[in-house]
């Protein structure tokens, strides 16, 4: 057996203990097991020890005293049974293996844990949290800049000529810029999706390959399309309401200060708060569709009971990593604009050595730091997934167990 197959059956095992979908098992009753939501009545809260427990013999992570119930393990079957999990074996005790056995400490995270754990999480599997993201987001720049090459070039438009001719544009560089666009619309899709699976298994300790991983989108790509066209559709209805005061002024052609400022206001006061309200909603739902196989309006629905309580802690949390991770990404396209000023220099005489310069250069900084933002900030959603699980459904209890029965293989 090679390396490979070892780990593959390693990690359908851990998902057989654990109950949760093995990237790429090919039914969805499979896919619906742990990281689904729990049938029956709704856990006690569970109690959350600030450090691991002290070794009992004979007591499995989590448990309690003979016959008694631990806190968040009844209301863990399959979705709709009532019944819970069987009854968890009595083995080794408690070990810093099952309490922190990736990534993560098996406990809710703090919020020093969101800004630096995303870092972990792309080292340890960086070839699905960054391999992926990168590999789609070369392919759809590959195409932009290939559509943005032929607009120049189209000669019914004559940009390079002396004085530009507009006398049209052809059929084949409109159809490649459909293409491009297309492509930039699923590479968004595919790169900020398939990073859930990625850090998922990181938190049990486990490295997964870009096959696997894809396994777990593809089965629900439908609801995470649909997704992603509803905040979409959201995001521009936002948009209209917050500048329908300037395009109303500008219809009656009389833009004033008064609709300028009305718009201004609007922009703030509803345009950005419910951005952040539609990316934090949409960033949680896209990974329950991915890990729990559930559709985007059981996505929706789950998000509404399991973000109660810390809605306002997330959206600190999305505010404060979205800004860092963004003026990191701003830095790295600046230095490429920079970049691509100073080649240009070789040859500034050439309009095509110019645009060939600008063009990669500047696509290679772009393309850095859009991956990077993908990576972290997909971390960063997955990991908060995670959290609001382990504090409503004491769903660290569930990945100790699992990584006991690892340990004990």
């Amino acid at each position: 057996m090679t390396n490979d197959d070892r780990r593959d059956t390693e990690a359908s095992a851990d998902a057989a203990a654990l109950h949760w979908p093995s990237p790429g098992t090919p039914a969805d009753a499979e896919a619906a097991q742990e990281w689904s939501a729990p049938g029956g009545a709704p856990p006690a809260p569970p109690v959350h020890p600030a450090s691991p427990p002290a070794p009992v013999a004979g007591a499995a992570p989590g448990s309690t005293s003979p016959g008694s119930t631990s806190p968040g393990t009844a209301a863990y079957g399959a979705p709709g049974t009532g019944r819970g999990p069987a009854p968890h074996p009595m083995g080794a005790a408690p070990s810093f293996r099952s309490w922190q056995p990736g990534i993560i400490p098996l406990r809710p995270l703090s919020f020093g844990d969101f800004l630096t754990v995303p870092f972990k999480a792309m080292r340890f599997n960086r070839t699905v949290i960054l391999g992926a993201p990168l590999l789609f987001t070369l392919v759809s720049t590959i195409l932009m800049l290939v559509a943005l090459w032929m607009v120049f070039t189209d000669p019914q438009l004559g940009l390079l000529n002396t004085t530009p001719t507009f006398s049209g544009i052809s059929s084949r560089t409109i159809a490649m810029i459909v293409v491009s666009v297309l492509m930039m619309l699923l590479a968004d899709v595919f790169s900020s999706s398939i990073i859930a699976p990625g850090v998922a298994r990181a938190v049990l300790g486990e490295r997964i390959g870009i096959p696997l991983a894809w396994r777990q989108v593809r089965r629900r790509l439908g609801s995470l399309l649909l997704l992603y066209v509803a905040s979409s559709a959201a995001y521009t209805v936002l948009l209209l309401v917050a500048f329908s005061p300037l395009l109303v002024s500008l219809a009656a052609g009389d833009p004033s200060g008064v609709a300028i400022a009305l718009t201004v206001v609007l922009f703030l006061l509803v345009m950005i708060p419910a951005g952040f309200v539609l990316t934090l909603g949409q960033g949680i739902a896209r990974s329950m569709i991915v890990l729990e196989g559930i559709s985007m309006v059981a996505a929706l629905k789950r998000l509404t009971r399991l973000i109660r309580g810390r809605f306002w802690w997330s959206i600190l949390i999305l505010f404060v990593t979205a800004i860092l991770i963004n003026i990191v990404s701003s830095v790295l396209q600046y230095a490429g604009q920079f970049g691509a000023i100073l080649v240009s220099l070789v040859a500034p005489e050439n309009m095509v050595v110019l645009m060939v310069a600008f063009f990669v250069v500047y696509g290679l900084s772009y393309v850095i730091s859009l991956v990077l933002v993908y990576s972290y900030l997909g971390s960063m959603f997955a990991l908060l997934y995670i959290d609001l699980r382990m504090r409503h459904e004491g769903f660290d209890l569930d990945l100790a167990r699992a990584a006991e029965e690892r340990a004990r293989r």
